[in-house]
């Protein structure tokens, strides 16, 4: 069995504990749990990678939890502390996942303290636009999408299928000629359409949705600032109606940069002619708002489970009036 530690410097080590706390999902990903002991859960990374387990104890400053790939004979045993570090020691992995996990530990953990470290910029004025991401904020795939992926393309399709669509976010490549060759190679015999259904299987948040449309009658602008290849962003603005509920819509394979990269923010701050900074922007992924804020803009972690009340509030906090 193998083990490995992970650590890195936090430069804000008073707020780190209540921010992962608050934020889980800066550790676990999709999926993440509440830091309570006996949660199970089963989380994803943007990555694709992922595992389930258990919260085996919380006390201030440090979890202690199970977590394993779904053929790991069982799950290696995790504690995460965050102080001046925010350190992952793993103990019990089997040698044959050994390095996929610490791939996997490593991104969430250099991910995490990004966001811990970044903030936003001062409030110089009234905020004159919000920016709603669309996953996650507005919209959720349906209950068991992964496992239908998996049941579709075998067992290493779910972190192929992802990096092929961050490939197409741009409006560089074809996701369904991706798919098609990564099915190949699986042998499974499952068609590509059944894979994009799967994919354009969306439950909408209407009370999200009800959150933009009261931020719009006060007198804002509000945008629609989402990462999507070219089937699945037709399918939202052709079949679910998103783009009625905005001024602006900023899909990344139109705009030609997709988040986080400050180009796409910069994009669309001068599509709206405002200074940054009166920009609001809300986002359920800590380097999407790293992202934001690295741009200048004024940018919010939502939660996904707290729904349209926590989205309200988290708007609230960057001076929307709402």
């Amino acid at each position: 069995m193998i083990a490995f530690t992970l650590a890195e410097q936090v430069r804000a080590p008073d707020r780190a504990w209540a921010e992962l706390v608050a934020h889980p999902e800066l550790l676990f990903g999709y999926g993440a749990p509440d830091l309570v002991a006996g949660q199970r859960y089963r989380a994803t990374s943007q990555l694709g990678s992922g595992g389930s387990g258990v919260i085996e104890s919380v006390e201030p400053a440090r979890v202690a939890f199970t977590w394993g790939g779904p053929h790991w004979p069982r799950p290696g045993r995790f504690v995460a502390s965050a102080g001046t570090e925010l350190v992952i020691d793993a103990r019990d992995l089997p040698e044959t996942e050994a390095s996929a996990a610490r791939a996997h530990w490593q991104h969430m953990v250099s991910g995490a303290v990004r966001y811990l470290d970044s903030s936003n910029p001062a409030l110089t004025g009234p905020v004159e636009a919000v920016l709603f991401d669309a996953d996650g904020v507005l919209q959720q795939p349906r209950r068991g999408w992964l496992d239908d992926f998996v049941r579709l393309g075998g067992p290493d399709f779910v972190p192929a299928a992802f990096a092929a669509e961050v490939q197409c976010l741009t409006g560089a490549g074809d996701l369904r000629a991706k798919l098609t060759s990564l099915l190949r190679q699986a042998g499974t015999g499952a068609e590509v359409d059944r894979v994009l259904a799967v994919w354009h299987d969306i439950v909408v948040d209407h009370q999200a949705l009800a959150v933009v449309n009261r931020v719009r009658r006060q007198g804002l602008v509000v945008g629609l600032a989402t990462n999507q290849q070219s089937y699945r962003g037709a399918h939202m603005r052709d079949v679910l109606g998103l783009d009625r509920h905005f001024d602006r819509t900023f899909y990344s394979y139109e705009v030609g940069h997709a988040k986080p990269s400050v180009a796409y923010f910069a994009h669309i701050a001068e599509a709206l002619r405002l200074p940054p900074e009166r920009i609001a922007f809300a986002d359920d992924t800590g380097p999407n708002v790293v992202g934001a804020r690295t741009a200048g803009l004024r940018s919010v972690l939502h939660r996904s489970v707290t729904g349209a009340d926590g989205l309200a509030a988290g708007l609230r906090s960057l001076g929307v009036p709402i």
